[in-house]
């Protein structure tokens, strides 16, 4: 049973003839009277007696009228909400999949206390084109890795981690506590497409480049799980962030690897919000988010 065949049975039953109905409907009378046909059979009763020029609902007829007819009107009914339902205020918000789940929740946790009447849709894409979106007024607030590498956008650093090199555990520098990156100088290493964080990966080039890391492997994804398979094929050494809540150091985790904490203080990996200057006063509750969020982390950010 279809919204259509309740609206040619409330045509036949308003005219009390096939053709006429037809015409109301602009359909011909054909397909009309199988579609009732279908539906008195669905239904497993007739709705009309048909005789030679005359055609009247049946008891059972008279009685579906009205629900279906009750039907039919709250059906066409719906297609108003959309415009007599107020919008509730929201704000866009997008995250890179690779941020850690637990500051995405820390800041969403912030926005709601600051203003609990706020939806906060949640859109998934890299930091590359999460930083777009914004620009383009797509996104209200963009959880990324930074730096953000451009001045039109607002950032704030929410957490930060501390970066270690992965690498087979049978390598030469796997019983070392900790490595600095002059210590790579002779090694390959491995470094992850620029696509997705552009201003991160220029960060970690440079760094390496002025240590005087100058085997740089090149590669045309982000792909974790390839990264780590090309690390126990080649033995080139990768450089990752360290934390409990990161997909990266899970899957180095292994006993196949060891992955060595890189004592370089002024290199990390961090993890903020990004935002429009101007959306601050219009998107609804932002200005108060910021203002805790600031409050929150902007001295102390978290720890990976």
């Amino acid at each position: 049973m279809d919204i259509q065949q309740l609206r040619y049975f409330l045509a036949v039953a308003d005219e009390l003839h096939f053709g006429r109905a037809a015409e109301r409907l602009h359909v011909t009378a054909s397909p009309l009277s199988r579609r009732i046909r279908e539906l008195e059979h669905e239904l497993g009763r007739d709705l009309f007696v048909r005789e030679h020029h005359h055609v009247e609902l049946t008891s059972f007829g008279e009685v579906f009228r009205g629900p279906a007819r009750d039907v039919v009107r709250d059906f066409d009914g719906l297609r108003d909400l959309g415009r007599e339902h107020p919008d509730a205020p929201r704000c866009r918000v997008g995250a890179a999949p690779l941020t850690p789940p637990k500051v995405l929740d820390a800041v969403l946790a912030v926005y709601r206390e600051a203003a609990p009447q706020v939806e906060l849709p949640v859109a998934l894409a890299s930091s590359a084109e999460l930083l777009d979106r914004l620009a383009a007024d797509r996104v209200d607030l963009a959880l990324v890795h930074l730096p953000l590498g451009r001045t039109d956008l607002e950032s704030l650093v929410i957490a930060r981690g501390p970066l270690g090199v992965a690498m087979p555990a049978d390598d030469e520098l796997a019983d070392r506590t900790t490595l600095t990156l002059r210590d790579l100088r002779h090694r390959q290493v491995l470094v992850t497409s620029a696509k997705v964080h552009p201003s991160v990966m220029a960060e970690h080039r440079s760094a390496l480049l002025a240590a005087g890391v100058t085997r740089l492997v090149p590669l045309p994804h982000n792909d974790t799980v390839q990264i780590a398979a090309h690390v126990l094929r080649t033995g080139a050494l990768t450089l990752t962030v360290l934390g409990d809540d990161l997909p990266a150091s899970r899957v180095f985790e292994t006993p196949a690897f060891r992955l060595v904490p890189l004592d370089e203080p002024g290199l990390s990996l961090r993890v903020g919000i990004a935002w429009r200057a101007e959306a601050e006063g219009a998107v609804p509750g932002l200005r108060e988010a910021l203002a805790a969020l600031r409050q929150r982390y902007g001295d102390a950010p978290a720890t990976l």
